[in-house]
């Protein structure tokens, strides 16, 4: 999809789309305006974000002039914690921190994003604009994600549609180049392996060979590739558990199971995976 294709066109209400998302709104209703004038309450009107915890959705209105390509994908880089600093109002200020919270929560969560895409005229510093004006809006059908948040900095990076998992091995999915040879099905028997035990291996390799040390190559979307491999093979009853599991660069899996001292190499990466596991 084009940037250009997310440009809001119409004029729709914050309180409908936010309701569209999946967050009650019922409690709008609730000032002297009633509920003929909820949609201008503003207790929620004028935020930044919204939350519903119990449903695990965070709901944020970015502006769609702030968009921008990075590796093909839709993205925003964002630092409220700036933002925060920089706006003239204490309410701003306040809804600037409210909305780092929940880009916090849901880096640390994982939380999808429901995105409200505004376009208008912004807050501007250097031109003494005071004052934000969402002149028209949508609520983006594409979930996005906290791709990355700096605990130190407050600097974020938010990406439209899931992002591509840090680390990834041999039985992920990779996509392949134009062109390639198409798959074609066969029969036999494949011994099934627990993504949660792969995926926990690749996490406590970092990225690195967990016996040579060598550091992954990185795919075309960013992710870094190993190769998990069971040290007592699955056909000769391994088992597959972190303590049988080791995550290695391409080279050492092929000597792993082809290599001259295969034997004795099988019994030294046990003894490093049950040293390492013992050590975290």
């Amino acid at each position: 999809m084009k940037i250009e294709d997310l440009k809001p066109k119409d004029r729709l209400r914050v309180m409908d789309l936010v309701s569209e998302a999946g967050i009650d709104v019922s409690d709008w209703a609730n000032f002297k305006g009633g509920a003929g004038k909820a949609a201008s309450n503003p207790k929620y009107c004028y935020e930044w974000s919204y939350e519903n915890t119990n449903k695990s959705i965070i709901v944020l209105n970015l502006w769609y002039e702030d968009f921008e390509y990075l590796s093909g994908s839709i993205v925003q880089k964002l630092n409220m914690r700036e933002v925060a600093k920089n706006v003239t109002t204490s309410p701003q200020s306040r809804r600037a921190i409210k909305m780092d919270f929940s880009l916090q929560k849901a880096a640390r969560l994982d939380w999808p994003l429901r995105v409200i895409i505004c376009d208008g005229a912004q807050y501007e510093q250097k031109t003494g604009r005071v004052k934000s004006i969402a002149e028209t809006r949508l609520l983006d059908s594409e979930l996005w994600y906290v791709q990355s948040y700096d605990s130190d900095s407050g600097d974020c990076l938010l990406i439209r549609s899931h992002p591509a998992p840090k680390y990834v091995d041999q039985f992920q999915h990779v996509e392949l180049p134009e062109g390639e040879g198409k798959r074609k099905e066969v029969i036999g028997m494949v011994f099934q392996r627990d993504p949660k035990v792969r995926n926990y291996v690749l996490a406590r390799a970092k990225g690195l060979c967990e016996w040579c040390g060598a550091k992954g190559f990185e795919t075309r979307s960013g992710s870094i590739y190993l190769e998990t491999h069971h040290i007592q093979p699955l056909s000769e009853s391994g088992s597959d558990t972190i303590s049988n599991v080791i995550a290695l660069c391409p080279s050492h899996h092929r000597e792993a199971h082809f290599g001259k001292n295969a034997a004795s190499l099988k019994k030294e990466l046990l003894k490093f995976v049950k040293k390492t596991n013992n050590q975290i």
